[in-house]
């Protein structure tokens, strides 16, 4: 008689990773900013949840996702504390986060369809269905880098995440529009190429097109005595 395997559904499995790689990456930015358990304790939770909540505000629906899966805020508490006394744990929590670039393309893919999936059912325009996927996946990143006081990481030239999770998100919203697959189908492909792409961006360095002034450093528009000097 063989041992029975546990029924594990992939899709939560995924949801799990990524939120608890968000939030490790986040105590990781508190740690460096010598918050104490407190600051760690929000920082992961803005993080891991801050995209979902502007969603949700934005659509007007109930519960929250940290609401509905209240037992994530419970499992970030139980890696916090251990995480701030526990410079063995905080060490391998730093080499998880840098080996963990395939879960942080799989979780920006997974939040950014869902979070337009969301949008769609809710009866949302086309172009807010895919902003809202964007904000499901980044927003609380950016949440993070605000409460610290830096420019989120978001909008800095080199990320490809916004742009993957807009791509994502535009091509679900086209597949679903045209109806030659099924909505998961559509899902699965949507998912496939932001993983790509933000897998392009940590392993290749594919970029957006630099901006100019981040070649020439000059950001000032010349006035118009300029445009007429001789």
């Amino acid at each position: 008689m063989g041992i029975p395997i546990p029924n594990v559904n992939p899709v939560l499995l995924l949801e799990s990773a990524a939120v608890v790689t968000a939030a490790l990456s986040a105590m990781i930015t508190a740690a460096k900013k010598e918050m104490d358990l407190v600051g760690v304790y929000i920082l992961a939770l803005v993080t891991s949840f801050g995209g979902g909540a502007i969603r949700d505000l934005i659509l007007d629906r109930r519960p929250f996702f940290f609401v509905q899966r209240w037992e994530y805020v419970v499992l970030i508490m139980a890696l916090c504390i251990p995480f701030v006394y526990s410079r063995r744990l905080y060490l391998w929590s730093r080499t998880l986060v840098a080996r963990a670039d395939i879960i942080d393309a799989l979780g920006l893919g997974f939040f950014t369809v869902s979070g337009t999936a969301l949008a769609v059912r809710a009866g949302m325009p086309a172009v807010i269905c895919a902003l809202l996927g964007v904000v499901t996946s980044s927003g609380g990143g950016v949440i993070r880098d605000l409460v610290i006081n830096e420019i989120p990481q978001l909008f800095k030239h080199g990320r490809l995440q916004s742009a993957a999770a807009l791509v994502g998100a535009s091509i679900y919203l086209g597949l679903l529009h045209l109806g030659w697959t099924s909505d998961s189908r559509s899902a699965l492909i949507a998912v496939t190429i932001t993983v790509l792409l933000r897998l392009s961006a940590l392993w290749q360095g594919t970029t957006l097109p630099r901006p100019h002034w981040l070649h020439t450093g000059n950001w000032r528009a010349a006035s118009t005595d300029e445009h007429h000097r001789p």
